[in-house]
Parts: C-alpha cells; structure tokens; sequence
C-alpha cells in the first residue's frame, strides 16, 4: 500500500514512516501537492545472489571482448611490475 504524506509530516514523523518502510510499505513524499520522492524498501537479496550474477555479467563482458581464458600468473605479473 502507498502512503502520501507532505514534507512537513515526513519530517516530523520520519522514525514512523521508517517503521513503515521497513514493514514493506513505500510512502511518498509530496511538496506543495506534487509528488517529489518516494521512500521504498530496499530489495532483499543475499551476497551469493549478489556474487553470482556479477561474475556472470564478468564473464559475459570477456567473452564479448574475445579477452580469451583468464591467467592468474599474467595478473601477479602486474601487480609486481611497478614495484621494481
């Protein structure tokens, strides 16, 4: 459910609209009767989720590139190249 609520009220009741938030529900936030923010929970997702779909989106992006298979002893070549 989506709640509306002028800025003044947003200001001074902001812990509860938090709670609200946090319960699941998205308030917005009005200025002079237009519509200028919205407040939602932020999406649940776990860190493998998170990992996963950015070594896939890693892996995409190489082939695509035609960078060919990943070398770790190249990559340690480099790390230490600077330092000599």
């Amino acid at each position: 459910m989506k709640k509306s609520v002028g800025t003044f009220e947003a200001k001074t009741h902001f812990t509860k609209i938090i709670s609200k938030v946090m319960a699941g529900e998205e308030v917005i936030i009005s200025r002079r009767g237009k519509n200028v923010a919205k407040i939602v929970p932020i999406e649940k997702t776990s860190d493998k989720e998170v990992i996963q779909s950015t070594i896939l989106r890693i892996r995409n992006l190489a082939k695509s590139m035609q960078l060919g298979k990943f070398n770790w002893n190249e990559w340690k070549s480099y790390k230490d190249e600077g330092r000599r």
